[in-house]
Parts: structure tokens; sequence; C-alpha cells
């Protein structure tokens, strides 16, 4: 069994040096837009052996079932079923990188096996120490993660559009519960004269509802927030356009910044959502805003340098709208109430 269990770490080490590689070394690019022959292949390879995991996985779990606690030799002998396609989905994750996958690709097939492959050492672990109860916890973890496979991207195309579409989605939600918190805002100003003499006398002082000028603290820099979701719509749209000539004209290598520079305002944006609900810190509030400037500056100023984009007059106006909004909106949050 140390055999196995050492073949199954490596697997993991060697995913987790490709994963460093992409994500901090960004050393794989895209060679390839929509379609490439030789990635596809891999492709297919890599979702056959998540589904030959999958199936000796079913079959561990069907010897799990029995009423008596399966022998050292059906349980060891199902591990090394699995350890096979296990290096299949290595080898397979490798060719599909050195097809041609950029960032996004790269780290979506590497996320995916890696779920696999680190349910399949805890695994592997559990069978050798004979804890044969927490045993269907991982065959359940490693057949869902198999099946998520299944829907791995088929392209840069496709897998970029994900990235920058969940964090136009995340975006999206959080200005709806932003909006929403500043009609109930206004809903509370209309009723806000109470009975004073039905209220509680014992009552804490809990309202949270804001001043007039936190009000206008927190609707710009909610108006900052929308000007960053017209700036990631505006990619996406120049993302969209590629479909019809495949990525050509040196999109390919400009399009390859696209995802990290979504992910950066996704982590800002998720950041300071709860920070800037209220009752809120002006001065914390300041930090994220200027964390969210460079992030949406960042993708602003990508989008202008498109390749054959022509006339960026619009991306210009939006440039400094945006810098004067988020003067205005940083005035404000310096400003002391009267």
């Amino acid at each position: 069994m140390d055999h196995l269990a050492q073949g199954i770490t490596t697997c993991f080490e060697e995913l987790k040096a490709l994963e460093i590689k992409n994500n901090v070394e960004h050393v794989f690019e895209a060679k390839f837009w929509q379609q490439n022959s030789d990635f596809s292949l891999a492709r297919d390879v890599l979702i056959a052996a998540a589904g030959s995991i999958n199936s000796q996985v079913t079959k561990f779990s069907l010897v799990m079932a029995k009423a008596k606690t399966p022998t050292e030799k059906e349980a060891h002998s199902i591990c090394e079923a699995i350890y096979e396609p296990c290096q299949q989905l290595l080898a397979a994750l490798k060719v599909a990188i050195f097809a041609g996958a950029g960032h996004a690709l790269t780290k979506e097939m590497i996320s995916g096996c890696l779920r696999i492959v680190s349910s399949m050492h805890e695994l592997t672990q559990l069978v050798a120490t004979k804890e044969f109860k927490r045993v269907p916890e991982y065959t359940g973890r490693i057949w869902d993660a198999c099946n998520l496979l299944q829907n791995l991207s088929k392209s840069n195309l496709i897998a970029t559009k994900r990235v920058m579409l969940q964090s136009v989605a995340i975006l999206n939600d959080t200005i709806s519960e932003l909006d929403g918190v500043l009609t109930d805002q206004a809903t509370a100003g209309e009723e806000a004269e109470r009975d004073v003499e039905v209220e509680d006398e014992y009552a804490f002082d809990m309202d949270e509802s804001m001043s007039p000028h936190e009000a206008r603290q927190f609707s710009l820099v909610l108006d900052v927030l929308k000007m960053v979701q017209a700036i990631t719509k505006k990619g996406v749209l120049a993302v969209n356009a590629t479909e019809t000539n495949d990525g050509q004209d040196g999109f390919l290598p400009w399009s390859t910044r696209l995802p990290a520079l979504y992910a950066a305002i996704n982590d800002v944006v998720v950041d300071m959502g709860a920070d800037v609900s209220p009752p809120f810190e002006p001065e914390v509030v300041l930090e994220h805003l200027a964390a969210l400037e460079d992030a949406g500056r960042a993708c602003l100023n990508h989008l202008r340098t498109q390749p054959g984009a022509g006339d960026d007059a619009g991306l210009v106006k939006g440039d400094a709208a945006f810098s004067a909004k988020l003067l205005e909106a940083r005035t404000c949050l310096q400003m002391e109430e009267d």
C-alpha cells in the first residue's frame, strides 16, 4: 500500500507544481482560441480517465455497501485500479496544456484534476489505516469531482468567458444587494417618525439606518461599482466579437491577460461587499475604493489596447467619467458629517 500512497502523492505534487507555474509564474500561453485537434484529443482522454476513476469508485462503493467490512486485499485492489487512470489523468493534462491551453483553461483543468487526486490521496490513507467508515465520504467526493470534469471548457475562448462572466455575475449580485439597501434606506426615511410613547423605554438603540451624509457616501460608492460593472461588460462584448474571427489579428496574446484582470476585480468586490453595507467605516471603505480603482483601471487600460478595436473614444470618455466618480466618492468619504 505504501507504493500506491507514494504514487498518488507524486501525482498530487506534480499537479500543485503545475498550478504554481500557471497561477504564479504565468508560463502557459494560449496558442489557439476556439479549435485545436490536439487539445480536443487530450481533453477527451482527460475526461475518459476521470470516467475510469468514476467507475472504479462506484465499484468501491458497492464493496463498502456489503454487510461485512471489505478485506484489505479488496480495498487495495480497487485503489490500484483507480491509480492507473490517475496517471492517465496527469499525462492527458500535460498534453492538453502544451497543446496551447492558456491561463484560464489550464487553471480550470488543474483545479478539476486536483479535486480528484487530493480526494484519492485521502482515500488511500484511510484504506492504509483501515478507517473504512470514512471511505464512503471520500468515494463520494471523487465521484462528484469526476462528474464535474465532464463540463470542462472546450476552448480558451469558453474558459476565458467563464471567468469573465463569473466576475460580472458577482458584480451584478453585489450591486443588486446594495441597491436594495439604498431602497430600504429611502423607504425607512419616509417612515422615520416613530411614536415615542409606544417605544420600549428599555430598548437598545440598534437602528442601523444611515444619515443623509452616509447615504450620499453609500450611493457614490455604489456608483463606482456600477462603473466597474460597465467596464467588465465592455470586455465581455470584446470577447464575444472574436467568435467570428477565431481570435486572430493579435487578439490571442491580448486575451491572455483578461482572466487575471477579471479575477482581480472579483477578489476586490468580494472583499469589499460586507464592509460597504451599513454601518460602515469611511476609512475602511476608502481602502477598498483604492483597490477597486486599481483593478478597474487595469482592466480599462487593457481594453484600450485591444488589437483592431479602432476608435477608443468611448473608452477614453469612460475613463474620464470613472476618474471623476472616484474623486467625488473619495472626497465625500473623507468629509466629516456636520
